[in-house]
């Protein structure tokens, strides 16, 4: 029996005119053709959250005990630029085709924490047909631009264009999508009542989502109290 292993893969990046790096979570006895979890860091991060949520540790586990299927667990550096622009290219350019050459994938899942959240969600909403589950735990989506968030966007017009709140009004979504929107009714920003707005939203749409107000606020803590949970929703 091989056991389950992390892998590093680092990507030369044109995009982005820069070296990358991609940390994948490979469950033990690997058969090709297993679905692929792509987990979005936070503004902070990188693709070393899949060791400080220790990923690998309780995936093993779940999977020993029967409680998710196995599958990739891809974390991909995103910097702190919330995927978009050159990243978003990066991301679908290189990122997808590095990891689905080498593991020969099947389908595609999509979440991630705060900001990474909010990049998931935005993918998923703005590319409804590549990926079947997508997950937005504590994401940072408002309903109002901060002044200090501008510079991602450049202009108003463009963070209106990426805001998953208006995206679910705008895009249709295909059936078989599901959606899972978490928070801490403590969250310091007040992410909670985004998730609340954008499941009314996507529900209205016919949309499958499912969306939980937890104990707890904007931290890592809550990510990894919950982490169980959410590898239930994408590998059930």
């Amino acid at each position: 029996m091989n056991n389950s292993k992390i892998d590093t893969i680092e990507i030369q990046s044109k995009v982005l005119g820069k070296a990358m790096a991609v940390m994948v979570y490979v469950p033990a006895d690997f058969t090709e053709g297993l679905p692929t979890l792509y987990f979005m860091h936070g503004r902070n991060g990188d693709e070393k959250i899949i060791h400080a949520l220790d990923i690998q540790a309780v995936a093993d586990k779940m999977i020993a005990d029967g409680r998710m299927h196995p599958i990739l667990i891809a974390c991909p550096r995103m910097e702190d630029a919330l995927g978009l622009n050159a990243y978003e290219d990066y991301f679908f350019g290189e990122v997808l085709p590095h990891v689905e050459q080498q593991y020969k994938t099947r389908k595609r899942y999509i979440g991630g924490c705060s900001a990474g959240g909010y990049i998931a969600l935005n993918y998923a909403l703005r590319h409804p047909t590549m990926f079947e589950r997508v997950g937005g735990h504590m994401p940072a989506i408002d309903e109002q631009l901060d002044d200090e968030d501008l510079h991602y966007f450049g202009t108003r017009e463009q963070w209106a264009a990426n805001n998953p709140l208006f995206l679910a009004e705008k895009h249709s979504l295909p059936t078989k999508i599901e959606f899972y929107l978490d928070a801490g009714n403590e969250d310091e920003g007040g992410f909670y009542r985004g998730c609340a707005q954008l499941a009314e939203r996507l529900a209205a749409r016919g949309a499958q989502v499912q969306n939980h107000l937890n104990e707890g606020h904007h931290t890592i803590d809550y990510i990894k109290a919950h982490l169980e949970e959410y590898l239930m929703f994408y590998a059930k």
